[in-house]
């Protein structure tokens, strides 16, 4: 009855009396009309024999019409006809917005959809509207709408791009529509928008010495709009690989930390750190991040620049003097810049003339104390 006689200025209001406001809500999202909460003092004024449904019809001047308990669709729909003003020749209306609604995950794809209704006297042909967001603008033509009948209208695919709450609107386009209150309907569709993204390598990165340990981490980040469990994967290509599992919130940045790596191997490797969620990403591009870390002898580094080094260069031409160790003998190993072993150097004086000259590194003592040796001509 409301979609029949909405348009002539029929307006129902359901009072609910005996649930509770929770279920009451949850009805009132589903009308478009008024739908109401009774704390007692309506159906204390109004009430009849104290039965359920009790309906009342009241006409445009607020005299009551017509009361009953129960209901009796054919007296209800007498009375209201008694009342209102006659159908109009053109009248069409949009009755409810099908599709989007609610929530919708981001890339995926939707038919959006609406129901309409010709109240007027005539057969009509005439387009409906259905906007989405900003992005979103397609028409499609009803032909041939009977009098007093529903039409289900489609529109052509929509996908969830566009991320956050937007606004849905769907409008029938009738020239010489009599009533436009009842051309539209509105709503919105909230797009949650899933995109982690690796934002930084922090370890294996770098030079490394051989042997040494380290704890691979990670930068990680939610840009999408929703919480997310970052499923985040880092592999060193000498072998190993692990996994974790960081929860994100959105906008917020973290670091995933993994399982011990040992530099084994010498060499350059490749690093590769990954993340996905739990459902899909909507920038996929942004879910994979690569460097490398190369692992050399001796901890000496590429260039001559080696953390560690405590003494200024010590110039040599022809001999390289090693003083004796406190206590004993002390072993030292003299290195060129691509951390190769060179020569053993002992206590006292070391011939070096058959060395190339350039700088080298000379590592000593049981705490390798490192120092750089530049041989001359």
């Amino acid at each position: 009855m409301w979609q029949e006689y909405q348009a002539r200025g029929f307006t129902p209001v359901a009072i609910n009396i005996n649930q509770s406001m929770d279920i009451v809500k949850s009805y009132a999202r589903q009308a478009t009309h008024p739908y109401l909460r009774d704390g007692g003092s309506v159906w204390g004024a109004y009430r009849q024999g104290g039965y359920i449904p009790l309906n009342y019809i009241v006409d445009p001047q607020g005299v009551i019409r017509y009361i009953a308990e129960g209901f009796n669709e054919t007296q209800v729909r007498a009375v209201i006809e008694q009342y209102l003003p006659g159908q109009l020749d053109h009248d069409v209306g949009v009755t409810k917005l099908i599709a989007p609604s609610g929530t919708a995950d981001s890339g995926a794809t939707f038919t959006p959809a609406c129901s309409v209704y010709n109240y007027g006297l005539n057969t009509e042909t005439y387009d409906v509207r259905m906007k989405i967001g900003t992005g979103y603008d397609e028409t499609c033509t009803v032909t041939g709408h009977a009098t007093n009948t529903a039409r289900y209208v489609e529109f052509p695919q929509w996908t969830a791009a566009e991320r956050g709450l937007l606004n849905v609107r769907c409008s029938t386009e009738l020239a010489g529509d009599q009533v436009d209150f009842n051309d539209f309907k509105t709503g919105t569709v909230t797009v949650n928008v899933y995109d982690l993204v690796v934002l930084e390598i922090l370890a294996p990165a770098g030079d490394v010495d051989s042997g040494a340990v380290v704890t691979p981490a990670a930068v990680v980040a939610n840009r999408g709009t929703m919480a997310d469990m970052a499923r985040v994967k880092l592999s060193v290509s000498d072998g190993y690989v692990d996994s974790v599992s960081v929860p994100l919130q959105p906008g917020l940045v973290d670091t995933a930390f993994f399982a011990e790596w040992t530099a084994l191997q010498l060499g350059t490797f490749a690093v590769r750190c990954t993340v996905g969620g739990i459902r899909g990403d909507l920038v996929p591009a942004n879910n994979l991040l690569v460097g490398e870390v190369r692992v050399i002898t001796a901890g000496i580094a590429e260039g001559g620049e080696l953390p560690g080094v405590t003494r200024p260069a010590t110039v040599v031409r022809g001999v390289l003097m090693m003083p004796d160790a406190p206590g004993g003998s002390a072993r030292a190993v003299l290195y060129d810049l691509n951390g190769r072993e060179v020569m053993a150097v002992k206590p006292g004086a070391n011939p070096v003339r058959h060395l190339a000259p350039g700088v080298y590194y000379l590592r000593s003592g049981e705490s390798a104390e490192v120092s750089k040796v530049v041989i001359q001509d």
